[in-house]
């Protein structure tokens, strides 16, 4: 077991200010993009070149086929505007929830001739749980507030302020908004 901690996409998201994105500013330029959303992405790539560069060393090594990597970012970039936020997603956010919207990326090269897309609400608290149970390793999950993420349980994520999503319905406290994705269930909840 290793564990990465990058901050090679840490603020501050600009050319002169970020030398991450100084490096990559070529790779880019053609993006029409506005300055900050670009150097955001430059230096992302510095990211992508050290995942390149540990799988040819893991591969080298011939322990390409008993790796699993596990990807996880642990919090949305912060330092950017509304609508740099809007650029790099390609569509308008909620200033609330959206801005929380992650991915998860488990991947072993075995998967890759059977990838599979799970498309379900949770949370960083989930990722032990799914990794202990994907390894097969016995543990007490009372002592886990998180949830296998490939199970059949609904995905569940609270927020500070006691908003929450899940597989089923988002409550935004704050603005007093409950939104079902499934208007059957609506009915039922009532």
């Amino acid at each position: 077991h290793v564990y990465y901690l990058t901050v090679s996409g840490h603020m501050n998201y600009s050319f002169s200010g970020n030398s991450m994105a100084s490096k990559n500013r070529e790779a880019v330029e053609g993006l029409d993009m506005s300055e900050t959303a670009k150097a955001y992405i430059a230096c992302q790539i510095e990211l992508d070149k050290a995942l390149a560069y540990l799988l040819e060393q893991l591969e080298a090594a011939g322990k390409l086929e008993n790796t699993v990597i596990c990807l996880s970012a642990d919090h949305y970039p912060y330092g950017m505007d509304q609508t740099v936020y809007e650029e790099l997603a390609g569509r308008s956010l909620s200033d609330n929830m959206d801005m929380y919207r992650n991915n998860l990326i488990l991947w072993n090269v075995k998967l890759e001739e059977n990838p599979q897309v799970i498309d379900k609400v949770c949370c960083s608290i989930d990722i032990l749980p799914t990794l202990l149970n994907l390894f097969g390793i016995s543990y007490d999950s009372r002592l886990y507030a998180g949830r296998d993420i490939f199970s059949d349980e609904e995905g569940l994520v609270i927020f500070n302020d006691r908003s929450f999503v899940s597989d089923h319905v988002i409550y935004d406290r704050k603005g007093k908004q409950t939104v079902w994705k499934d208007e059957t269930l609506q009915g039922e909840a009532q």
